[in-house]
């Protein structure tokens, strides 16, 4: 009986042991799991974004969506308090440690070998403590379906305690807020940049070209010889962050052409695709950026670039026949520093997208060649009645201007439209207007009224790469022609040949555009190039994954050796991936299968 009393007691202090030992901290790095499930008693909050970082739940609720060992596909921000830490290598320059909503460690997320404030090496082992409020931004996984962490070396700490630059041991502030929308007229700053880029994911360019705005830091290569490009730091005036402008070229993206043309504390604009290299250095893409402006100048700036060569003048300024751009440059140098008394019309291509800002106008450079030095800026203009275009109103690169009024140079060095000048249409349509309608007058070589759609780029054919017109060759069959650049155009410089074929239908094809339902016009001004019997049929053809589906035509238009205008009205009944198609029909009756000439094509949706 004894035996068993003691057995007893020993069973009841062994209890006793165990339960006192909840009350023990547990080793350092190794904190217990909760005996619930994570984040029973806390409501998920926030949608991972800078200004609405998920908290601790929200994340666990995240990864477990995406299912076991999937990353996210970019980065997301968390915030939540230290609970414990693993690790703090100075060597490895990174950290591990556990978040959690509260400081008892509710529920839990593992912080795994993130790296310190702005995505840098941890070089201070007392940035964080246990008890700390942090924000993490990166990449995230539900590791081997158990424990939701952010991915290795995808990952850093954003901010301590509302610092985000080192505000617990750290040597002052290092980031500016980040501003700007990476366009033309309202730029990234550095940190504005940083913060776009920190939503791309590792190694992801980005979709489209953006502008950054800063001082030259430090020139980690000036000049090259071989390749004309640059590569350099920037950072925001009184601020240490840094972003990377890599291998880009000069002014006009054009190559460089002696060196030393950049000096530290310079004020440069870069524009250029950007990505977040190997997840930890944000940067420009190679070959894909140039130096926009160089201390408030675009062109010529710290002796460098070279003599820009000018293009042909052309053009009389009038509707019919306005300037090139070559033209309205010649007509600034000859105007100067005082506006016109007189207003002409100026058509060329821009040069860059551009989104229309809240300022409801548009400021643009223009060009007559894809990657020309000679630039005419379209300064802040509006509609011709003065109302203001539409807000996030998308003008693509590549896309034809028209603008009218006055022009000067202004300061000498800047030709550009003066007041009074206003646009008249992008891609022969007239620009949408702030209250929903069409404004600017159009063209008359537009198609009928109604809303452009301004996926159709290029449409009068002045835009050439590697002997093909931009934005006219689909990735599908569609595109059977040969074609080839002409100078007999019906507006503009150029126009397209779609070469015939006796013994087969031969197409022009646009790229792959997707619209959606409704009643579209495509138009387009079409001559033979023969006193030969001749046609043409428009149409289209939706694509689906790359093959071509089921053509639908309009009706054979017969060609003479002078310029027409061929229209052709479709309706989708949903969405659609389309190529706009013009088919130079094989020998006939009715046709001979020579060569046809293209200019000026528009879609419109009515």
């Amino acid at each position: 009986m004894k035996k068993i009393a003691k057995l007893m007691t020993a069973l009841a202090l062994m209890a006793f042991a165990f339960t006192s030992c909840e009350d023990v901290p547990s080793p350092f790095g190794s904190v217990a799991p909760p005996s619930k499930d994570p984040g029973t008693e806390i409501e998920a909050k926030g949608s991972g974004t800078l200004a609405d970082p998920y908290n601790v739940q929200a994340a666990i609720d995240f990864v477990k969506e995406l299912g076991a060992d999937v990353e996210s596909p970019t980065q997301v921000y968390i915030k939540g308090y230290v609970v414990s830490i693993s690790e703090i290598s100075a060597q490895y320059g990174n950290a591990s440690f556990v978040m959690s909503d509260d400081v008892d460690g509710t529920n839990k997320f593992t912080a795994y070998r993130v790296k310190g404030f702005n995505n840098q090496k941890v070089t201070d082992e007392d940035m964080i403590k246990v008890g700390d409020e942090v924000v993490v931004c990166g990449k995230v996984v539900y590791f081997k379906g158990s424990t939701p962490e952010t991915v290795q070396n995808s990952s850093y700490i954003y901010s301590v305690n509302g610092e985000s630059s080192g505000g617990s041991g750290g040597g002052g502030e290092t980031s500016a807020e980040a501003k700007g929308t990476g366009t033309q007229a309202d730029p990234y700053n550095v940190s504005g940049v940083l913060q776009y880029i920190s939503t791309l994911g590792s190694d992801t360019n980005s979709p489209s070209e953006v502008y950054i705005k800063g001082k030259v830091k430090a020139i980690t290569d000036q000049f090259g010889t071989q390749y004309g490009n640059a590569t350099f730091t920037m950072i925001d005036e009184g601020f240490t962050t840094t972003f990377t402008a890599y291998r880009i070229l000069y002014l006009g993206n054009q190559k460089y052409t002696s060196g030393d043309l950049l000096k530290e504390g310079d004020d440069v604009i870069v524009c250029g695709k950007v990505v977040n290299y190997r997840g930890n250095t944000p940067e420009t893409v190679q070959g894909s950026a140039y130096l926009y402006s160089l201390n408030g100048k675009t062109e010529g700036a710290g002796g460098g670039g070279g003599d820009v060569t000018p293009g042909t003048p052309s053009g009389t300024g009038t509707e019919a026949d306005p300037f090139n751009v070559a033209a309205a440059v010649a007509k600034c140098n000859e105007v100067g520093t005082t506006a016109s008394t007189e207003s002409y019309y100026i058509k060329g291509i821009a040069d860059a997208e551009y989104t229309v800002s809240s300022y409801k106008n548009v400021e643009i450079n223009i060009v007559d060649t894809e990657g020309s030095s000679e630039k005419f800026k379209v300064f802040r203009v509006k509609d011709k009645e003065g109302k203001g275009i539409k807000e996030g109103y998308k003008i693509a690169k590549g896309a034809t201007i028209i603008v009218y009024g006055p022009v000067v140079n202004y300061m000498g060095n800047t030709p550009e439209t003066a007041t009074g000048s206003y646009l008249v249409s992008v891609n022969g349509q007239a620009p949408e207007l702030d209250d929903g309608t069409s404004g600017g007058g159009g063209s008359s070589e537009g198609g009928g009224g109604g809303e452009a759609a301004t996926s159709l780029t290029n449409g009068d054919f002045e835009t050439w790469a590697n002997s093909l017109p931009t934005g006219w060759k689909s990735a599908s069959t569609a595109s059977s022609a040969t074609l080839e650049q002409s100078t007999d155009a019906h507006g503009g410089s150029y126009s397209c040949c779609v070469k015939g074929n006796e013994s087969s239908n031969k197409r022009l094809a646009s790229q792959e555009i997707k619209l959606a339902a409704g009643t579209y016009v495509f138009s387009f001004w079409v001559k033979a190039t023969t006193d030969d019997v001749a046609q043409a049929r428009p149409g289209y053809v939706p694509v689906n994954d790359g093959t071509a589906g089921s053509y639908s035509y309009g009706d054979y238009a017969t060609l003479s050796t002078s310029w027409q205008q061929v229209s052709y009205e479709f309706t989708l009944a949903a969405e659609t991936t389309v190529c706009l198609v013009v088919m130079n029909p094989k020998k006939s009756n009715y046709s001979s299968g020579k060569d046809i000439l293209i200019d000026d094509a528009t879609l419109t949706k009515k």
